[in-house]
């Protein structure tokens, strides 16, 4: 037993004299360009789970692993190995710290050197062009973003690595293709030929105020060789963009529906002459960088001189150059109460200007119209009621709308005799028709009976004279 007990702890002693823990890089001073290798391995021990602190600062191209055994001497090595392939995403200094299930670690710093020669060879073949107008915006304003990928050089491959990562904003993708492509341009780059893909077009807005970021593409482009099989690829994208998103002035105005940016407007007043009961209608088209899909109706005051009725014709928004737009048409219909000339009431919508940094009013102006014709009057003989102006506020009753009151009381209690006598007369008629199913039904069984009668009778005379 003794001796069973000294042969384990001499294993035990032997697996921490020649187990180990080894983190180790192909290059531990790479550009920002160069790809290089790191390597996880754990020697003469099971590999166990771990992680790396600091990977996040490298793109990693790859991962695999491997088991190796070398006998030297007698004595066996085994190796279990990760192995990385990484390209950093930018200059500096860097640590890698691998840490284990079981509490091991290692360190690596990796330093990653800054090659301005290399960056303007690189900026000069292949760019990711980011527009967006500006490094802040307000709260509720709609924000363009662009992604377009441009190579003066001929490139064999071109994949989307990453999309862009848009953290705390709502997003609304654009983006056209031709055919399941990106769509390609000719332009002129740095005095140089190139072709331009736009990758993305998205129209954003940012769920709360405060600085945010935008983490843009990551692209992944090769180059041909002279060697048919392999190619040099580049990795271009991937940077951090920072937005400053101003919270609104706290003194909003009445009837604010958070409409934010520049407004205008058009009008087209399809008449300016009509008959009283007629419709005058207007056709009103508001466009800018407000973000009129939150504007669902016209703040119109009720009025007791018109009618009014209104309803979207159309709505779009789109990217125009770099700058948002939408536009909305409304279609509004006036129908006036009275005679005269009348003024349609004054439309008056609130938003903030981003221009100015303030509340402002859009004001359409009211219209003045001719209207012909008399007001509706009542008719003692009638049961119409007259359209009284103000009439909400009149509380009053006057001895002709009684009188006219209790002759429609008069014909509704005609009209309630009638109906019971309708109701009557068609229990009646549903009685007769049951009657006449019933009857019907009694018929068809007596017919079957005296069927079934005369053919047992002719059976049975039958069977008699077989029997003689």
């Amino acid at each position: 037993m003794k001796k069973i007990n000294l042969f384990l702890i001499m294993l035990m002693l032997c697996k921490l004299t020649f187990s180990e823990l080894i983190l180790n890089s192909s290059n531990l001073s790479p550009s920002k360009y160069e790809v290089f290798n790191l390597e996880v391995s754990f020697v003469n021990e099971d590999k166990e789970k771990y992680k790396i602190d600091g990977l996040e600062n490298f793109d990693v191209l790859s991962k695999g692993s491997s088991n190796s055994y070398n006998v030297i001497n007698g004595k066996t090595t085994s190796v279990k190995s990760d192995v990385y392939r990484l390209k950093p995403k930018k200059d500096g200094e860097f640590t890698l710290k691998l840490i284990t299930e079981n509490g091991n670690e290692k360190s690596l710093l990796i330093d990653v050197k800054e090659n301005k020669q290399l960056d303007k060879v690189m900026e000069d073949r292949f760019a990711l062009q980011v527009d967006i107008p500006k490094k802040s915006y307000y709260f509720g304003e709609k924000i363009p973003f662009q992604e377009n990928f441009i190579s003066t050089v001929n490139i064999s491959s071109f994949s989307q690595v990453k999309a862009p990562n848009f953290q705390d904003f709502s997003v609304k993708d654009i983006t056209k293709y031709n055919n399941n492509s990106y769509i390609q341009n000719q332009i002129e780059y740095k005095g140089k030929q190139a072709i331009e893909l736009n990758i993305f077009k998205g129209i954003l807005q940012a769920n709360s105020s405060g600085e945010k970021n935008i983490i843009t593409s990551e692209v992944k482009v090769g180059e041909p060789t002279r060697d048919f099989f392999y190619e040099n690829t580049t990795l271009v994208g991937g940077d951090n963009l920072k937005i400053d998103i101003k919270p609104l002035p706290v003194d909003t105005p009445k009837n604010f529906k958070d409409i934010v940016g520049t407004l205008t407007y058009k009008e087209n007043w399809k008449n300016k002459e009509v008959n009283v009961g007629q419709a005058i209608t207007l056709n009103l088209t508001l466009s800018g960088s407000g973000n009129l899909a939150l504007l669902e109706n016209l703040p119109i005051e009720n009025q007791n001189d018109f009618n009014v009725f209104q309803s979207v014709k159309n709505y779009n928004e789109e990217i125009k150059g770099e700058n948002y737009y939408n536009e909305k048409t409304f279609e509004v219909a006036f129908i006036p109460k009275n005679g005269g000339i009348e003024k349609t009431p004054e439309i008056v919508i609130p938003y903030f200007n981003t221009n100015t940094e303030k509340y402002e009013n859009l004001i359409i102006p009211s219209q003045e119209i001719k209207v012909t014709g008399k007001n509706l009057q009542i008719d003692a003989s009638s049961n119409n009621r007259p359209i009284q102006k103000n009439m909400e506020n009149n509380n009053s009753v006057n001895k002709d709308e009684i009188t006219s009151s209790g002759k429609l009381t008069d014909n509704l209690q005609e009209v309630n005799i009638k109906l019971l006598e309708t109701e009557k007369t068609s229990a009646k008629n549903i009685y007769k028709l049951a009657f006449g199913i019933v009857s019907l039904l009694c018929l068809v069984e007596l017919i079957t009976i005296i069927y079934l009668v005369l053919d047992r009778k002719k059976y049975k005379n039958h069977k008699k004279k077989i029997n003689y």
